[in-house]
């Protein structure tokens, strides 16, 4: 049994898939397994991945019809066979000592979850540095919702990618299918189980940014209600009185800042589409406010002013 299952969602990517695969497999560690999951891709993706299966066993590789990459992590996180579990978009690079690294700290702290820093590429490569052990520095805290999502240092507390999740501590938890900004659903339901958790202050991500991504697709009404989705997943869950203490915060800190993302979104978008997502943000300030999930608190005040109005006018 491998001792971490790498999850790979694949999806058209033909350009920068083999450097992501490469940048896995010349890993210092050897123990673990990559589950490529491709999505459907239209490209010659499938063909290079064919290729990396065959020269080495650790790679496995599983095709579906394109369902979106919720769909994809969950069919990886049914296959992984491994103690740990680690996600890389395929268009990313990963340190050569990542795996190495962040086993070696979560065992060594006892912990079941390890978040550490990501730098963004804009280029073909990356500068990639060794890391010498001692000088790693980390941070254990044992309720990791109470870190502020506001904090640059934790920027990338949404996403899947640059973590390291014990599969036990992931038990049943899946993406929601067919969402757009899918990660933040699952970050928080991760983080409501309250996980001992180890924030490494080194460098081991490398995010590759594109010019086409689903952060810069134009702004349409389906992401208001994916957003809507995402939010009453995570504060039913948070509806646990034992989590009571997590709730506050993430509704002065949480709320004001997703709410933001999706104003911005509004008023980005063109012509009759504009008036839609208004629409559909106010439905859906009303449903928050109705649940006391807007505080002033956390909000600046132009935003909170025109989330009122919002309100007051339904």
């Amino acid at each position: 049994m491998p001792k971490v299952s790498v999850i790979i969602p694949v999806y058209n990517v033909e350009k920068y898939l083999s450097a992501c695969l490469d940048s896995v497999l010349n890993q210092t560690f050897r123990d673990f397994e990559v589950i490529c999951v491709d999505d459907g891709s239209k490209d010659d993706s499938a063909s290079i991945l064919s290729c990396y299966a065959q020269k080495d066993s650790r790679i496995k590789v599983i095709s579906q019809q394109n369902q979106g990459a919720s769909v994809a992590r969950n069919r990886g996180l049914d296959e992984a066979k491994g103690e740990w579990i680690c996600f890389v978009d395929s268009d990313d690079l990963v340190h050569p000592q990542m795996l190495s690294i962040i086993i070696e700290q979560a065992e060594k702290n006892g912990v079941d979850f390890v978040q550490y820093k990501h730098k963004r590429m804009f280029g073909q490569s990356a500068e990639i540095l060794p890391i010498e052990g001692q000088n790693l520095k980390g941070k254990i805290v044992n309720s990791p919702a109470l870190i502020t999502c506001k904090k640059k240092k934790y920027a990338n507390a949404f996403a899947p990618y640059a973590k390291l999740y014990k599969k036990s501590l992931i038990g049943n938890s899946r993406f929601i299918p067919h969402l757009q900004f899918e990660d933040y659903p699952f970050a928080y339901e991760i983080l409501s189980k309250k996980p001992k958790t180890l924030y490494l202050d080194v460098c081991l991500y490398f995010y590759r940014i594109l010019e086409v991504s689903l952060c810069h697709i134009k702004a349409n009404p389906q992401q208001i209600k994916d957003y809507h989705t995402g939010i009453k997943h995570i504060f039913g869950i948070y509806e646990d009185e034992k989590l009571y203490k997590e709730k506050k915060f993430l509704i002065r800190d949480f709320v004001p800042m997703i709410l933001k993302h999706q104003l911005g979104r509004c008023e980005g978008a063109d012509g009759n589409a504009k008036q839609v997502m208004f629409d559909e943000f106010q439905k859906e300030l009303v449903d928050l406010n109705n649940k006391k999930l807007i505080s002033f608190r956390g909000h600046r005040l132009f935003r909170y002013l025109i989330y009122r109005k919002l309100i007051n006018k339904a």
